[in-house]
C-alpha cells in the first residue's frame, strides 16, 4: 500500500485481525452460536476513489443497506458498512434462532440486527486502536438506510476525509455466510495518527 510502509501494512493486518477476533467473540456471545470472521481483502485508497471502489463490488441486482457511524476525538472519521439485504436477512435468521420474536422477513428486524452486527465490528476495530494508544474515541449512534450511490458521492464532497481503509469481511455463523464491505473514512490528521498507532504497535507488540 503506497500510503503505508511494508511494516505498517503488516502491522495493520495483524492489528485488525486481533480486533476482529474480539468482534467474533462478541458476535458469538450475542447470537448464542459459534461464529468466525475472515478479512478477505484490505487496502487503503484516496477518498476520490471511494465511489468507484464501491461500484466495483456492488451487485446491481441486489438491494443493500448502508450503515454509518461517526467517531470523534483521537481519531475523527466515519465507518460505512455495506451489506446486501440477502446477507442481512440471513443474519437476522441466525438471530431468530435464539429470539423467536425476530422475523427475517421484517424490515425493522433486519435493520436492527444489521445495526447490531455493524456496531460490534466498528467498536472492536476502532476501540482496539484507542486501547493501543491509551486514548478515548467517542461514537455517535449508528444510522442505517437503503444504499444510494449518490450518498457515497456526497461523502467526498466538501468533507475533510482524505483516506479510506477498505475491508472486505465474511462472517460465518453456524455455517451461514454473511458478507459485508466496510470502509473507514479518516481525516488527514487522523490518518497520520493512525500511522503513529501502527508504529507504536510495531515497536511494542508486533513480532
Amino acid at each position: 500500500m503506497e500510503n503505508l510502509s511494508e511494516l505498517q501494512t503488516e502491522a495493520m493486518g495483524e492489528l485488525f485481525n486481533i480486533a476482529y477476533g474480539l468482534a467474533t467473540s462478541l458476535i458469538s456471545d450475542s447470537i448464542g452460536m459459534h461464529s468466525s470472521m475472515y478479512v478477505t481483502e484490505m487496502e487503503i485508497i484516496d477518498i476520490e476513489n471511494l465511489a468507484d471502489t464501491i461500484a466495483g463490488v456492488i451487485d446491481g441486482d441486489k438491494e443493500y443497506y448502508h450503515v454509518s457511524q461517526v467517531f470523534l476525538n483521537y481519531l475523527e472519521g466515519e465507518t460505512v458498512m455495506l451489506m446486501s439485504r440477502e446477507s442481512a436477512a440471513a443474519l437476522t435468521e441466525c438471530y431468530s434462532r435464539i429470539d423467536d420474536m425476530l422475523d427475517d422477513s421484517s424490515e425493522e428486524d433486519i435493520k436492527s440486527c444489521t445495526l447490531e452486527i455493524s456496531n460490534i465490528i466498528t467498536s472492536a476495530l476502532i476501540g482496539r486502536i484507542a486501547d493501543l494508544t491509551n486514548t478515548e474515541i467517542f461514537f455517535q449512534p449508528p444510522e442505517i438506510k437503503p444504499y444510494k450511490t449518490s450518498e457515497i458521492h456526497d461523502l467526498r464532497r466538501g468533507s475533510e476525509f482524505s483516506q479510506v481503509i477498505v475491508i472486505k469481511v465474511i462472517i460465518d455463523i453456524d455455517s451461514t455466510e454473511i458478507k459485508g464491505h466496510m470502509y473507514v473514512l479518516l481525516k488527514e490528521q487522523s490518518f497520520s495518527r493512525f500511522k503513529e498507532a501502527l508504529d507504536y504497535f510495531i515497536e511494542h507488540y508486533a513480532g
